[in-house]
């Protein structure tokens, strides 16, 4: 069994909870700090879902939805290894994301990467 979760099975599980558009970019990232817990960054026409991964590998707890409408903006600042990913919202505080720039197990890591880094320069 593999601790990473792969594309196809996000996509699944976001179909089933009716928040799939077709539109998504999909990342993993740990919240906080490198070794913060980590969690599958879903962006799509709906805003900014973030989906609690366990240390097993699966999704379970709450789906965080940031509406499109209510962020104001989102920023990617390098640094060796990872990315920290700032969201700024109007109503909430939104903790900050480091982001791999490749993930063992998901080869998908470096293509949605790098499209979002186009997308928010």
């Amino acid at each position: 069994m593999s601790l990473v979760l792969r594309r196809e099975q996000i996509v699944s599980f976001l179909k089933e909870k009716i928040v799939y558009d077709g539109t998504e970019k999909i990342i993993w990232a740990n919240i906080g700090s490198a070794k913060g817990p980590h969690a599958v960054i879903v962006f799509n026409d709906i805003g900014i879902l973030t989906l609690p991964i366990t240390p097993l590998g699966k999704i379970q707890g709450e789906i965080i939805i940031i509406p499109k409408e209510a962020i104001k903006s989102v920023t990617f600042k390098k640094g060796l290894l990872s990315y920290k990913m700032s969201v700024n919202t109007r109503d909430s505080e939104v903790p900050n994301f480091r982001i791999s720039k490749i993930m063992i197990g998901y080869s998908e890591q470096k293509t949605e990467l790098d499209t979002l880094l186009k997308i928010y320069k």
